[in-house]
């Protein structure tokens, strides 16, 4: 935790949480038709990214870098955030991509 000095109070600030360093954080490949192509797609393999009917958000590869949570109960680091966070940054195509088998 941070604490970051305000109109002369020191206030806390938690930390965000990048659900692409967590090792629950999966991706895998979502069919497109019937044409043998997809998508990469995330998902939360403990169920932590839930719409409000219940059913599980799944996102877009290439928006990975925005999913962040304030707390988890599973939470599992994969190495060190920062570190992490610039190379993916670097590696994530920059639009959703469609692939062939």
């Amino acid at each position: 935790m941070r604490r970051i000095e305000r109109d002369g109070k020191r206030k806390k600030e938690k930390e965000k949480i990048y659900c692409a360093n967590c090792s629950y954080c999966v991706l895998f490949k979502k069919p497109v038709g019937d044409t043998g192509a997809y998508v990469l797609r995330v998902r939360c393999s403990k169920g932590m990214w839930k719409k409000r009917s219940g059913e599980e958000k799944v996102y877009k590869y290439f928006t990975l870098i925005r999913r962040t949570m304030t707390a988890c109960p599973y939470y599992d680091p994969m190495g060190d955030v920062i570190e992490y966070i610039r190379e993916l940054r670097k590696s994530l195509p920059i639009k959703d991509e469609i692939y062939t088998y």
